[in-house]
């Protein structure tokens, strides 16, 4: 049930809109719309989009009323609205409550490959329903004249994002084309996955699929309920490598699907495994790994189960970087080793060439630091180059993706402003970001950030000098002036002098709050900068 965005488009209410950001995404698939209006930003992070749903292949719509003054708030919607399948944001009203489309957020959406659609500016006589009216009936029509939808579900499927390409993603993108709930169990009857429709769905799943579990292949059942719908329920084989290995039930109420459309169900499924997955049934780490970080929640939950392990007590991870030469078992087992000697509770294992070790609060005596630090000693027999980022008060799995993610995209920035630390924070990694967004919000943002530095660079000869000895200072030796003086192979009596004149000249400590805070982001985009003029 879905229609390219390219072909909404067309539509009369759509004509006069243009696409101002994310131009390449008007190819990808439509499925659904829906609209977001909020009075809290932040209850909106936390209650919309931080939870287990996917909102695979659907466009919004919103004139961001409540953050129309706020930049960063709508640059931060735009990106947990890309992270949780939303295609598009279609903004009404601009011009009247919001003032313009700042650049920034146009930046950011087209590096995301989310599109931005204006409605004609300046216009309040503007419905949404005239939109969300042709935009459903057109993806209805659609559904109605398409009877045959691999193709077309394995081509939606390959446009969500690496991270999100997963079972639970596939089986909620399934179950939104053929309103049914669908459930993925192993050979054993074991349930893996489980997406219901509709979402609110209170029907006991589980207990069908038990209930029903022998099941012939094909056979359709029906099971009428008291005071509610029937239930008709199918059950389809899934084999991997040639091996029936997985059953996949699918549960209708109301109205009966077609053993047509049970087939492609079950066809998308074998196509997703053969493509992008295996061994789906095994009970290993690494699998409960990858369900943590990939929103896989039934499967998380089963697999933590059958492991015995804790994950709710999990409230920190590290993540590890190492160089591509390392032997990645012998690394492994050297770092589970550690951990074992020093938590409780933890999850070590290997996720997208990262080692991500998932432990809780049970280590003694001792803060984070000092344990990474006498981890990265452990390991110092191998000859391997280490970074490791730690992100503590991790309240839940979410916190656990997001925070995955954050340093997956930004430690790379991070490591442009922090050149000579092998460890760092997940509040280092998200200044990074802020530094990035910033430098590519355009000469207006720059020159604001570096205005703290301004009277600095006016002093001729010594600036580069100054300004060198200050970023070290600040960024890397810890408002010390021997830290700093080793860094830069020179005597202490010289930084603390260069220092003592860069007070003079900004007519206030360099350590004096708040003015620290933007001299710290002015060293660190001025640091940045500079990198990106040296490449």
């Amino acid at each position: 049930m879905s229609i390219k965005l390219e072909e909404l488009l067309k539509l009369p209410s759509l004509r006069e809109a243009k696409v101002i950001a994310g131009k390449e995404g008007v190819s990808k698939l439509v499925s659904s719309i829906s609209v977001l209006e909020y009075t809290e930003v932040d209850s909106l992070k936390e209650d919309l989009f931080n939870n287990d749903e996917f909102y695979g292949s659907e466009i919004v719509i919103s004139a961001l009323i409540m953050i129309k003054d706020d930049v960063e708030a709508q640059c931060r919607t735009i990106e947990h609205l890309h992270k949780v399948g939303e295609i598009g944001l279609i903004l009404y009203y601009v011009g009247v409550f919001l003032p313009k489309i700042d650049e920034k957020v146009i930046q950011l959406a087209d590096s995301l490959g989310f599109t931005l659609i204006v409605m004609p500016e300046k216009e309040m006589s503007l419905r949404y329903s005239e939109v969300i009216y042709e935009v459903i009936e057109s993806i209805v029509k659609n559904d109605m004249t398409s009877t045959s939808f691999v193709s077309e579900m394995v081509e939606q499927i390959s446009g969500v994002p690496l991270q999100q390409r997963n079972m639970d993603t596939v089986l909620k993108i399934l179950a939104d084309r053929t309103r049914s709930s669908l459930v993925l169990a192993n050979k054993n009857n074991q349930v893996i996955h489980a997406v219901t429709w509709p979402r609110t769905s209170t029907m006991d799943i589980f207990q069908t699929v038990d209930q029903y579990n022998e099941m012939a292949i094909d056979e359709v059942y029906k099971e009428e309920r008291e005071a509610l719908q029937p239930l008709f329920l199918s059950k389809k084989v899934i084999a991997q490598e040639g091996i029936a290995s997985m059953n996949l039930y699918i549960i209708k109420e109301k109205d009966p699907f077609d053993r047509e459309t049970a087939t492609q169900l079950a066809e998308v499924v074998q196509v997703f495994i053969n493509l992008w997955g295996k061994h789906y049934d095994e009970i290993s780490t690494a699998e409960l790994m990858k369900a943590i970080m990939n929103d896989e929640s039934v499967k998380m939950r089963r697999l933590a189960n059958i492991l015995n392990i804790d994950v709710s007590a999990i409230h920190m991870m590290w993540l590890m970087e190492v160089d591509n030469g390392v032997e990645q078992e012998k690394q492994l087992q050297n770092v589970k080793e550690f951990i074992k000697q020093n938590f409780h509770v933890s999850l070590v294992d290997y996720y997208h060439q990262k080692l991500v070790i998932l432990l809780d609060n049970s280590v003694i005596q001792e803060d984070s630091f000092q344990s990474a630090n006498r981890l990265l000693d452990w390991l110092k027999e191998d000859e391997q180059s280490f970074t490791l980022t730690i992100c503590q008060n991790m309240n839940n799995t979410t916190d656990v993706q997001q925070a995955y993610l954050t340093c997956s995209e930004h430690t790379k920035m991070a490591k442009i402003i922090y050149p000579n630390k092998k460890i760092f924070t997940l509040q280092e990694i998200n200044f990074a970001r802020d530094c990035y967004y910033l430098i590519n919000g355009g000469e207006l943002a720059i020159e604001k950030a570096l205005q703290p530095l301004s009277s600095i660079m006016g002093q001729a000869n010594q600036a580069e000098e100054l300004i060198s000895t200050l970023t070290v200072y600040l960024l890397e030796g810890n408002n010390r002036f021997q830290e700093t003086a080793d860094i830069l192979y020179l005597h202490k009596n010289t930084i603390k002098y260069r220092v003592q004149r860069i007070a003079e000249i900004l007519k206030y400590p360099v350590t004096k709050s708040p003015e620290i805070f933007q001299l710290y982001k002015a060293v660190a985009v001025y640091r940045m900068l500079l990198q990106i003029k040296e490449n």
